[in-house]
């Protein structure tokens, strides 16, 4: 094995791409084993074995491991989080990623077959995936994790003050409805999403304390009664699990739901028009590939700008914040 210092930069760049996912499989091994628990207090290699029931060799190379990625520091001997740690992967922490993580760590076999979907578009044939109740915890939690930042971001960036009836569709853990319910007082929501989604959020809006300005349908958004009426509707992070047809009939159905007047709020992975960045946006294109059999995709702000003009929405405009989010706004005559 050539060592890194004696390869050209760019080399040394490709091989470290070549070789990422052992970083990744040493969290996902420390996450699932919960070793940041234990490592809130320092700990030798053998005492964290013993807490594990795990042999002390592999501990040892483990925690090593994530001295290595910045996630653990030893000092004599001892083992203890990083601040990033402590904030990020234990749960209750400042930053806790934990869900998330734990849904990327899911999608390790998928990627497995890139190739294949690749070759044939991910269509050829390819069962849809089904999500365990574990699996589907670990996603819409790690949706609320992630959505709590971002959430406040859109609230900085967009005045929503003069709404009052809100419908957050496919909402998941109903984490950007709460946060805008939270900013202003006199706004009222209701989260749309499949049934075993909708349970994960009743309990999200129950411990936030928000039972009373919160209504939820059970069903799917292609297909199942919206309501109607609301006068702002947030489509945040969905359109990318679907084709254009599908998207281009979730607005139809966004506009027939809405009031005269209303604002409707894409959040999204938009993508420049020329699909050239941003690079998280251009990568989670490949997730869609891999993890989904209805077509996703990131879609670009010209692709939306024709779904909500075709649906008769006016006056549509990105507003995006570096290096999210990434939004569209437009409106109800």
């Amino acid at each position: 094995m050539v060592p890194m210092e004696t390869m050209p930069e760019e080399a040394a760049r490709i091989n470290e791409l070549a070789s990422a996912y052992k970083k990744s499989q040493v969290l996902f091994t420390a996450l699932d084993a919960g070793v940041f628990p234990l490592l809130e207090e320092a700990r030798t290699a053998d005492a964290v074995a013993a807490a594990l029931g795990w042999h002390p060799r592999g501990i040892r190379m483990l925690l090593d491991g994530l001295v290595a990625l910045d996630l653990a520091t030893k000092e004599s001997g001892r083992y203890r989080n990083t601040p990033a740690a402590s904030a990020c992967l234990v749960p209750g922490g400042s930053d806790y990623v934990g869900h998330i993580v734990r849904h990327q760590h899911g999608a390790y076999d998928a990627y497995a077959g890139l190739a294949d979907a690749v070759r044939d578009g991910g269509q050829a044939g390819r069962p849809p995936r089904r999500r365990t109740p574990g699996e589907l915890e670990s996603f819409i939690l790690g949706m609320a994790d992630l959505g709590r930042r971002a959430a406040q971001a859109i609230l900085d960036l967009v005045d929503l003050s003069a709404y009052r009836n809100m419908l957050d569709v496919a909402g998941g853990p109903g984490t950007y409805s709460a946060a805008f319910v939270q900013r202003h007082e006199g706004l009222r929501a209701t989260i749309m999403d499949r049934p075993g989604v909708i349970d994960i959020a009743r309990q999200q809006i129950r411990e936030a304390g928000l039972d009373g300005r919160f209504t939820f349908i059970a069903g799917d958004v292609l297909a199942d009664d919206m309501g109607a009426g609301y006068d702002l509707i947030l489509a945040s992070n969905i359109i990318h699990a679907y084709g254009h047809e599908a998207n281009r009939l979730l607005f139809k159905r966004c506009f027939a739901a809405m009031a005269p007047g209303g604002l409707l709020v894409i959040n999204d992975f938009l993508v420049d028009d020329g699909r050239t960045g941003p690079p998280e946006c251009l990568l989670f294109a490949i997730h869609m590939l891999v993890m989904t059999t209805t077509g996703g995709d990131t879609y670009t702000f010209a692709d939306v700008e024709a779904w909500t003009r075709d649906a008769g929405f006016v006056d549509g405009r990105p507003l995006t914040a570096s290096p999210r989010p990434r939004l569209w706004l437009a409106r109800k005559p």
